[in-house]
């Protein structure tokens, strides 16, 4: 049902019945890579789970290249488009530096779902701390969570806190998952969890 590689960060590829939908697009220095995958499975849709340099970096490219739409949660868009520069990561200086550049996605691309939507025979789910919009998808007991949660030596844990535009909302997300149930969680990095693996987080957090 889903494979994925790495290009800076886990882009997926979910088989469904209404064709081949990718998500994510990998940093920018990576595009021409995704691209021959999109290209070769012959992908009919993108899906960015949020606006960071290494989940968006070829979706421009993407859609110059294939005409594909491209779906985002609307808090994200404005990043997305450059309507809105992307914020410093929290730490000094070395924030700024680290700041990968994203061609900025034409509006016209871009279609937007919120949660509860369903998009080729998925539904969304809004996982927001991380990124105000991050979204993922959910069916059949496997969620794509993006970097609502991370995998670390095969065990679930926080993205790190310069990392999340809101801390406290990333942590309220991860029992959020918790509460979906999933039976696979696939992140955007490392390998994958399970919803077990989820629930011990959230139980360690306290929330």
């Amino acid at each position: 049902m889903l494979e994925y590689r790495t290009f800076g960060a886990n882009t997926y590829l979910l088989r469904t019945g209404d064709g081949p939908l990718l998500v994510d697009s990998g940093l920018g220095r990576t595009q021409e890579q995704v691209l021959a995958w999109a290209r070769e499975e012959g992908v009919r849709a993108v899906l960015l789970t949020h606006h960071h340099p290494d989940h968006a970096g070829g979706a421009r490219h993407l859609w110059e290249s294939l005409a594909l739409p491209i779906y985002a949660h609307p808090l994200d868009v404005p990043y997305l488009t450059g309507d809105l520069p992307r914020p410093p990561l929290g730490i000094p200086v070395l924030g700024r530096l680290m700041k990968f550049p994203v061609p900025p996605v034409p509006r016209a691309a871009l279609q937007t779902l919120e949660e509860g939507d369903s998009l080729m025979g998925w539904q969304v789910v809004h996982l927001p701390g991380h990124a105000p919009g991050q979204i993922g998808l959910m069916r059949e007991g496997v969620m794509i969570a993006a970097d609502a949660v991370g995998s670390r030596r095969g065990r679930a844990a926080l993205p790190p806190g310069f990392l999340n535009e809101d801390q406290e909302q990333t942590r309220r997300t991860v029992r959020k998952i918790a509460n979906l149930e999933p039976r696979e969680v696939y992140v955007g990095h490392g390998s994958v969890l399970t919803g077990g693996d989820v629930r011990t987080l959230a139980e360690r957090l306290g929330v």
